[in-house]
């Protein structure tokens, strides 16, 4: 397998040895804590909000946007928007109508 793979087994010994390293145990906690929070905000949370709701914890405290976002979107998560409504008529004006020539 490893002649298809194209890796030295030493390499692959070595590889099946060593621990996970630190950084990504702390990756794995701070993208579980990511999703929870952006599933009980309803994906309507952004990197900045997310990140001062983590920065609260003590675990996370030195926690950056842009680490956040990176992760957000590796994970594919997205702040969901919601449309506000612009009313585009105004019915109460002075203006006279226009007349109806197609009587329809």
């Amino acid at each position: 397998m490893c002649q298809v793979l194209r890796v030295s087994p030493s390499g692959y010994y070595r590889w099946r040895k060593t621990p996970i390293s630190k950084q990504k145990v702390k990756n794995k906690k701070l993208k579980e804590r990511i999703k929870d929070l952006y599933s009980q905000h309803n994906g309507m949370i952004g990197s900045p909000m997310l990140t001062a709701d983590l920065r609260e914890e003590s675990e996370f405290s030195g926690v950056s946007r842009t680490r956040v976002a990176r992760h957000m979107k590796g994970m594919g998560l997205k702040c969901r928007t919601v449309k506000k409504f612009v009313a585009t008529t105004d019915s109460k004006h002075n203006e006279p109508v226009a007349p109806n020539l197609l009587d329809r």
